[in-house]
């Protein structure tokens, strides 16, 4: 089988483009250990042309959000919607063409909690699960369906989720719960709870709000000096903002941005890097397109390539493309199961319980930890549950989420979890056709 009919099998994870947002040689020596984050960096954006239509990033003018979702709390009927004398009702909705198996994740949590006495003695219940097949009219409907039923959450990890769908739930204000790359996880949407926070780099970008420096730890394996790095970028919305965000952690120390539109080869990154000294060369253009020019510049580059979307488990089963990947690192914002620290060991014991996998994916993953959340938050209220004191505690009085296991996801004050990410990155390199961790998930 052909490299690039491997590519073609994974066409339908480029959806994953979206995630792509969310931030961005070691050889066989010693693994690094994480020192010191560099001290900050004086934003100084700089853009260069190129002959690939690059784009001017300081011109940008369309990633303002606009919904306008803000309201009275006193408007919040006291109601226990979803909520009964013996359980808590929830939703899922996924994408299942990337998001295949989060209702997994979400099931092993809601055991875990239902063994554990449930929340103020109501068991949690999955009652519905919805494949939108990453079409948004698709989520709309599963929305507009959800909203109308006896329902109090939905855990939503979606490639097609757009503010209008966001807007939706919070109009008929309804939690919901995910991995916040969409608008609607952000302000001034407030019913949208991220496990780490509001992702959305066009959000972060357009209305000031805090970036995403997980990097900036990340890359203090070059022991307190900053390194130089390459940003490559696409020149859409998306990729104007992955370039916005590393030109302000970075400023001078990016030496070379570079948006590309149409096709993006190696052979036109290298020839525009050729004559340029870096440490690091920044990958963010999505993951069919990172496939397919990883491997060349890996062999012609003699810094670190670093992307932010190859780390899929099962990905590097397939020996061309392992291959392919192989020396190169990748960006995990979410922890990563390599690591076999005590979030790991939670997982893999919720999944054991319900005879679930042993190896699990990333949306296993982002579904037990957005699980996670929300039964953090339910069991802080104090008093009568309904959606008022839900709001009230979230986002009013606000609560402090910090997972009891090491390894997982970061603290997270959810009062304001929607005007930023809360952090946390692992760097994992591939050798010997695995995964590795270079640095550890770690938090700000």
């Amino acid at each position: 089988m052909s490299y690039l009919t491997n590519i073609v099998k994974l066409r339908a994870l480029t959806a994953i483009l979206l995630i792509a947002l969310l931030a961005v040689a070691c050889g066989k020596a010693e693994l690094p250990n994480l020192i010191e984050a560099p001290k900050a960096i004086t934003p100084t954006p700089k853009t260069e042309s190129s002959a690939e239509e690059l784009i001017d990033v300081s011109t940008q003018s369309d990633l303002t959000n606009e919904a306008d979702t803000s309201f009275d709390v006193d408007d919040i009927a006291t109601n226990g919607r979803g909520i009964s004398d013996e359980s808590i009702k929830i939703a899922v909705i996924k994408s299942g063409d990337v998001f295949q198996d989060i209702e997994i994740g979400v099931e092993a949590r809601v055991f875990r909690s239902n063994e554990n006495g449930g929340i103020n003695s109501r068991e949690l219940e999955i009652i519905k699960v919805v494949d939108d097949f990453g079409r948004e009219e698709d989520l709309k409907l599963a929305v507009k369906e959800i909203v109308d039923l006896d329902v109090f959450a939905v855990v939503l990890l979606s490639t097609a989720t757009s503010p209008e769908v966001t807007d939706i739930l919070a109009e008929n204000n309804m939690p919901f719960f995910g991995w916040g790359f969409s608008e609607g996880f952000c302000e001034p949407n407030k019913w949208g709870f991220g496990f780490n926070g509001c992702m959305n780099l066009a959000t972060s970008a357009s209305n000031g709000q805090n970036f995403d420096t997980s990097m900036l730890r990340l890359l203090s394996i070059f022991y307190g000096r900053i390194p130089q790095i390459i940003s490559v970028t696409t020149n859409d919305t998306a990729g104007t903002a992955v370039a916005i965000q590393n030109e302000t952690l970075w400023g001078d120390n990016i030496v070379k941005s570079i948006q590309f539109g149409g096709d993006i080869t190696a052979g036109a990154i290298l020839e525009q890097i050729n004559s340029i000294r870096a440490d690091v060369l920044l990958l963010s253009m999505g993951l069919d397109k990172t496939l397919a020019i990883k491997g060349e510049l890996i062999d012609n580059f003699s810094g670190m390539v670093i992307d932010d979307v190859t780390y899929l488990p099962g990905i590097l089963q397939d020996y061309e493309i392992a291959s392919e990947l192989e020396g190169g690192y990748v960006l995990s914002q979410v922890p990563p199961q390599e690591e076999y620290r005590g979030a790991t060991t939670e997982i893999m014991t919720g999944l054991s319980q319900i005879n679930g996998p042993q190896i699990y994916s990333q949306a296993i993953s982002i579904g037990y930890w957005s699980t996670d959340l929300l039964i953090a938050i339910l069991n802080s209220i104090d008093g009568e549950l309904s959606v008022k004191s839900f709001f009230e505690k979230a986002n009013i009085e606000g609560y402090l989420y910090k997972p009891e296991f090491s390894g997982g996801p970061c603290p997270l004050q959810t009062a304001i979890s929607h005007q930023g990410p809360s952090g946390g990155a692992a760097l994992l390199q591939v050798r010997g056709g695995v995964f590795r961790p270079v640095v550890n998930f770690n938090c700000p």
